[in-house]
């Protein structure tokens, strides 16, 4: 049971924009579940889960590959702006 609801929230989380436990937890309700807001947020850990601002400026829930291109470009730019100079010690 743990495992299919676990398999159902990333699949709900990648074919929809999720950006809420709520609207997950309608989602997962509508597909036959009944859990609590409580095992909603265990589960976004166990699954690392997290949320990410989208390109329309929205936060939703992603897997943790789930646009890791996009990620790498931001850590990149922000890094890449953060960075004067580096240099050894010693």
């Amino acid at each position: 049971m743990k495992r299919k609801r676990l398999d159902l929230i990333r699949k709900l989380i990648e074919k929809y924009s999720i950006s809420t436990q709520e609207e997950l937890l309608r989602r997962l309700e509508e597909n036959g579940f009944e859990v609590t807001q409580a095992t909603i947020s265990r589960d976004i850990n166990e699954l690392r889960i997290i949320k990410m601002m989208g390109s329309n400026g929205q936060y939703r829930y992603v897997t943790s590959n789930t646009d890791s291109d996009e990620l790498v470009s931001k850590f990149n730019a922000i890094f890449g702006q953060s960075v004067i100079s580096a240099d050894y010690a010693g």
